[in-house]
């Protein structure tokens, strides 16, 4: 009998999971995309495995399945949670309050997958890209993998941030803006080894797609909209843009994401609703077979797990909904939490069969789990708008359109981490029907990745808001808003609810931003320009949103994996076979990730305990310009480097 569930396994699950689910959280806040942590996972458990004298197949596929679901968790709480600080329903992240969001919306989402599994993993028609990529990968145990090209990126990624963040011998970004004729024009760039190793993860596609993005929004849309506002030309180039960028553009790239997201799931509900229909009808009467490969966890741990989950959400909601301030009444505030209680079990059971057949049908990576988020976001706001309709007095004043929003997003929040992990658990699930695996352990590992996420995921949240601040809020005296972490998803969810009660949003730039998104989706079809390379509207649209010193690296990033091994028309994480090449260059890539993540993670503590992000500069502000160069240099050399490393494999 092969080893499945074994000390040694759990124990690397949790340290793997801590990493990835950190790192993860960081890029969530930072660029607003996530990076796939289960092959990364299943990689590095392989080799460190490999160094015990007994191991097995099984065990792998442990490790990466808790891994997976930390990444996923992640996913869940950061894009959303977020949006309570923006729009000022928090102050800080309180920790107990975050980790029961994770950990409820997580155990909910492994829960309500549970019964999928069977439908999903024998569904001919499902695809499973990433799950059949790492299934490859656990097979493959002959090839001589090894954990040292991670680490070697990992050493480089924190060299590098200790540089740029810490020392600041190095410039993590550089700009240059200049008015010509009374028009805005200039552009940035950004050296972050971070982002270089994101842009190897996601591929060339998406990264090239985010910087046409970031070029329309701030090479073609900026400067019109200098043109328009004339009176603010009169700051400095640098201070014109930065405003611009706060005021107007940013709500153009927030409406080019609503259009997307919605673009993306219209294209994908009709045969996800078909596939849904076949698949319930053929397979009805699907029974368990008595085979150790099929055994679930029990139906009573499904029921019994949500009831008291369910039951917890009482206190919960009572203590987080602020009823003394709405003063609506005791009958009206029970209907709210009975509601809001519904809502999450209801809509998060719809969204998790939705991500699931998503996530079977295109892969975790391209599974248009944003528009989810949009729609659940949507839903719960319109839901609350409509009750509160009948017993406040419209329209809404300040504060209750606050306190509705941070109502609206917490439930929200909820169902997007149940949508999460559904659509992250698909993939493994199915990747261990294919090696093999029993069920009720995966799930078990399942269990374990939320809970050491939910855990650990709140304490960097509060760090980084501490230390960088999110999207434009900055909790202390002496922030520099260049270094705010922007958080485009929850930047999105916060714009929204605040449009649902407030209509107050400026529509000429989201509309702007939709209009632009359908033209270069026209534009794209006129020219077929699948031909050259797989355009991701959903990856411009972020692109628009994001600054352009976060999108130009992860365009290096991208380019470099293309340069290569030539292969930037397919997305790291698809091929099923994938030569070692590539999986050299993911360790690498990830490294780079992790490294530069964690460092700045440890930088932040620094920072919060000194009261300032200076407090281990060696130089002066003159000194830019030097760093500038060198990091122009630095990133040459870990071009070439990652190049040549490659290359020898």
């Amino acid at each position: 009998m092969k080893l499945e569930l074994t000390l040694k396994a759990v124990i690397l699950a949790i340290i793997l999971t801590t990493v990835l689910a950190v790192s993860n959280a960081y890029l969530a806040l930072k660029l607003g995309l996530l990076t796939s942590a289960s092959i990364p996972a299943a990689i590095i458990s392989m080799s460190v495995l490999r160094l015990f004298k007994r191991t097995s197949i099984l065990e792998n596929n442990a490790v990466q399945t808790a891994a997976s679901a930390g990444e996923a968790v992640a996913g869940g709480i950061v894009y959303t949670i977020p949006a309570l600080i923006i729009i000022g329903f928090w102050q800080h992240f309180d920790y107990l309050t975050n980790f029961f969001i994770a950990l409820s919306s997580g155990v909910l989402g492994v829960l309500f997958s549970i019964p999928l599994r069977k439908i999903l993993v024998h569904e001919p028609t499902l695809a499973f890209p990433e799950g059949r990529a790492i299934a490859e990968i656990l097979k493959s145990s002959e090839r001589q993998l090894g954990v040292k090209d991670m680490f070697k990126g990992g050493f480089i990624g924190a060299g590098l941030e200790w540089l740029q963040t810490g020392f600041q011998l190095l410039a993590s970004s550089s700009s240059y803006w200049v008015v010509i004729h009374r028009t805005l024009l200039g552009f940035s760039v950004g050296f972050s080894a971070a982002m270089i190793g994101a842009g190897f993860l996601v591929g060339f596609d998406m990264a090239l797609s985010i910087f046409i993005g970031a070029l329309l929004a701030w090479v073609g849309v900026l400067p019109v909209l200098s043109r328009l506002s004339p009176d603010v030309l009169m700051q400095t180039p640098h201070q014109a843009a930065e405003f611009l960028w706060n005021t107007q553009l940013r709500y153009v790239g927030i409406g080019a994401m609503l259009l997307a997201g919605i673009w993306t799931f219209v294209r994908v509900i009709w045969p996800l609703l078909n596939r849904v229909h076949h698949s319930y009808g053929t397979k009805k009467y699907y029974k368990s077979s008595a085979l150790v490969t099929e055994k679930d966890l029990p139906n009573w741990v499904i029921g019994l797990g949500t009831l008291i989950i369910a039951v917890s959400f009482i206190p919960f909601f009572y203590h987080q909904f602020p009823f003394a301030q709405l003063q609506l009444g005791a009958n009206i505030h029970q209907l709210i939490v009975i509601g809001a209680i519904a809502y999450v079990l209801i809509v998060g059971l719809v969204f998790s069969v939705i991500t699931a057949y998503l996530s079977g049908m295109v892969g975790v990576s391209a599974s248009p789990g944003s528009s989810v988020v949009i729609a659940g976001m949507l839903f719960a706001a319109w839901l609350l708008l409509a009750l509160m309709h009948y017993v406040v007095p419209l329209p809404l004043n300040n504060l209750q359109i606050n306190l509705a929003q941070g109502m609206a997003i917490i439930v929200g929040g909820m169902v997007t981490g149940i949508a999460a992990i559904a659509n992250d658990n698909s993939q493994d699930l199915k990747v261990g029907q294919l090696v093999g695996a029993t069920p009720w352990k995966q799930q078990l590992m399942l269990l374990l990745g939320v809970l050491v996420a939910s855990l650990v995921i709140p304490v960097v949240m509060e760090i980084l808001l501490n230390v960088y601040g999110i999207a434009g809020v900055l909790p202390h005296a002496g922030m520099s808003a260049e270094q705010t972490l922007p958080a485009p998803t929850a930047a999105l969810i916060a714009a929204i609810t605040d449009a649902v009660y407030r209509h107050t949003l400026p529509w000429p730039m989201l509309i702007s931003g939709g209009l632009i998104i359908i033209g270069v989706a026209f534009l794209a079809w006129l020219i077929d320009v699948k031909r050259w390379f797989r355009l991701s509207i959903l990856g411009v649209a972020i692109g628009m949103y994001l600054p352009v010193s976060s999108s130009f690296p992860l365009f290096l990033g991208g380019l470099l994996a293309f340069i290569t091994y030539r292969g930037g028309h397919k997305k790291i994480t698809k091929p099923q076979n994938q030569s070692l090449k590539q999986q050299k260059m993911m360790l690498i890539a990830c490294g780079l990730v992790a490294g530069a993540a964690l460092s700045d993670v440890v930088l932040a503590i620094i920072f919060s305990l000194s009261g300032s992000p200076q407090a281990l500069s060696l130089v002066s502000h003159s000194w830019h310009h030097n760093a500038v160069l060198l990091s122009i240099l630095a990133t040459l050399i870990l071009g070439v480097w990652i190049k040549k490393t490659v290359n020898r494999s």
